[in-house]
């Protein structure tokens, strides 16, 4: 078994997510002021999970938008 520098498995919403915002729509910058505190915890946690910050404002707005 040799070892890989590639990313682990996509879940089953990795994947359901990559579909919707694989797309080459017109894309629109969002500027958003935040606690420092807040953006803070928000971009520790996206290290954590390896995402960045934008990836997981966009399924916030997703979610938020299906509801």
């Amino acid at each position: 078994m040799s070892l890989s520098a590639k990313r682990p498995s996509k879940t089953v919403k990795e994947k359901l997510m990559d579909d919707v915002l694989e797309t080459d729509a017109p894309k629109k910058r969002l500027n958003v002021d935040f606690e420092i505190s807040l953006y803070k915890q928000i971009k520790t946690k996206a290290l954590m999970e390896d995402r960045s910050v934008a990836d997981i404002t966009r399924e916030l707005w997703i979610e938020y938008l299906s509801k």
